[in-house]
């Protein structure tokens, strides 16, 4: 009974032994709304693949919250691990995975004099020169789904890739603090107010959209 379990496992895993030795390893340099990146994909089965690779970039950025123009810095970094599932057996793959998330907003801001602001329907007002920053971050492991193609992992050599999906990152979690006078309100309140304010104002980027061109070789 034994041997012939033995055989019957062995039988079965023969079409996967023949992929594995047509199969290649592949290396993807990309650049995309989550930055410049690499990643390595293995092949599982003719229709599935795993991929495994990190994106790093970092832009100055402007953003109008409460009457307060901020300016700063978007830092983009993460780490994906995907799962490709290609239901034709070529190029063409729809793709699910995890990504870990880095991605945050460093952002500050300075009032003009005699002017005022509305934070979360409060408003205050400034004699000048008082400052609001806001670090602003998100979920740090998130779900992605999306759609793509790239090489077949039984053809070896270069090949185009590209994807195009959602991050779905949550909603973001801005922590502000404050200097100055503020025309001597209550600091905490007003700093609470900013900070559901700016959460407000940037709530689209819960849902991150990613495009990504990139060259593979599989080897």
């Amino acid at each position: 009974m034994m041997n012939k379990k033995i055989a019957l496992f062995a039988l079965a895993a023969l079409p996967l032994q023949a992929f594995a030795e047509d199969a290649h390893f592949r290396l993807d340099g990309h650049l995309s709304t989550l930055g410049g990146g690499l990643e390595v994909g293995v092949p599982l089965t003719e229709k599935y693949d795993v991929r495994l690779g990190f994106n790093q970039f970092k832009f100055s950025t402007n953003q109008n919250s409460g009457g307060l123009a901020y300016k700063g810095d978007l830092k983009l970094s993460s780490v994906g691990a995907l799962v490709d599932w290609r239901p034709w057996s070529g190029v063409a793959h729809l793709t699910a995975g995890l990504v870990f998330n880095g991605n945050k907003f460093a952002l500050s801001a300075t009032t003009n004099p005699g002017s005022s602001y509305t934070f979360n329907g409060a408003t205050y007002t400034s004699a000048g020169g008082d400052t609001l920053a806001s670090s602003v971050e998100f979920n740090k492991t998130v779900p992605y789904l999306g759609i793509g193609w790239s090489g077949n992992p039984k053809h070896k050599g270069f090949s185009f890739s590209s994807d195009l999906g959602i991050m779905f990152q949550g909603s973001p979690k801005a922590s502000v603090t404050a200097t100055g006078a503020w025309g001597g309100a209550n600091i905490a309140q007003m700093t609470t107010d900013a900070q559901n304010q700016l959460n407000t104002d940037l709530k689209n980027f819960k849902f991150y959209p990613v495009l990504s061109l990139g060259m593979a070789y599989a080897f």
